[in-house]
């Protein structure tokens, strides 16, 4: 008896202390365990939640920055890239892009532990497969003629000027490395962080709470939305807007037919490197043949 005793007792102490480790263990419940427990008005609100943040956020960058340079301007300090207004709209565009991203992104995952996997973000893929770099250019001429069609009935119905010409930021290029830089901004850095943003994070993030079609609607829009201001004293581009929106379904069903971001990143450069063939590179080729 005695004997029995002395063995149980050590057992009973190493129970009584590992119990408070375990009850203070504490579970965080994750996104995905709260959408399946949501109501469908509820996931409604947390998507168009979503989406006003994405967009607030990408506005949110832009104004940081600028005020940044505003007051930069106001206490004296010389920004070297001002120098140059080329260069300092591709330094602009490249922190605008990180800060949107690091909003978007970051805080969400920071504060609340909603955490985005690379298969969310369209990214499992590491390089575009061939069937990506196949439908991109497909998808592009399909974009253009539903664009040309769509254009041309909001004409005729609307009163918006369908050929007013989109403000891009990139004005008096003149040397060889401003239409590098020109390029860089327009047909690389734009197209893969917009892409990570609203067709990876902002799509992946709808998903959640919307089906296909109603992700695809919604993340177009407010893509498009974002093309909409193209500064202070300009007309709003509704034209622009109409256009983006358009482009946006087609890579949003790229998005949902291949599972990645890829082919949406390589039918977005085409798009961009389209216009910036006919804007830049154009008008020299032209003036260089009737130099001839």
């Amino acid at each position: 008896m005695i004997k029995s005793i002395k063995t149980d007792a050590p057992e009973e102490k190493k129970v009584h202390a590992k119990a408070p480790k375990f009850r203070g263990k504490k579970q965080t419940p994750t996104l995905a365990h709260k959408v399946a427990t949501m109501s469908l008005g509820r996931r409604a609100s947390y998507g168009l939640g979503f989406a006003a943040w994405v967009a607030a956020s990408f506005i949110a960058a832009q104004f940081i920055l600028l005020a940044i340079v505003l007051i930069g301007a106001q206490l004296n300090i010389s920004l070297p890239v001002a120098l140059n207004e080329t260069v300092f709209q591709t330094v602009l565009s490249v922190f605008v892009y990180i800060l949107a991203l690091l909003l978007a992104i970051g805080l969400p995952w920071r504060i609340f532990g909603w955490k985005m996997t690379l298969r969310d973000l369209g990214l499992e893929q590491t390089l575009p497969r061939w069937r990506d770099i196949a439908l991109a250019p497909a998808f592009l001429v399909l974009s253009l003629v539903a664009t040309g069609i769509v254009m041309y009935v909001i004409g005729l119905v609307l009163p918006v000027d369908v050929d007013a010409e989109q403000q891009i930021g990139f004005e008096n290029i003149s040397q060889r490395y401003e239409m590098l830089l020109a390029f860089f901004t327009l047909v690389i850095l734009a197209p893969i962080c917009e892409e990570v943003l609203f067709r990876g994070y902002l799509y992946g993030q709808l998903r959640r709470f919307y089906n296909t079609t109603w992700t695809i609607a919604l993340s177009s829009l407010v893509f498009g939305a974002m093309h909409l201001y193209a500064g202070p004293d300009m007309p709003l581009q509704w034209n622009v807007m109409i256009g983006t929106v358009v482009l946006a379904v087609f890579i949003g069903a790229l998005r949902a037919i291949t599972g990645s971001i890829w082919a949406g990143i390589l039918l977005h450069m085409l798009k961009n490197g389209v216009a910036f063939f006919l804007l830049f590179v154009a008008p020299l080729l032209g003036i260089s043949m009737m130099a001839q």
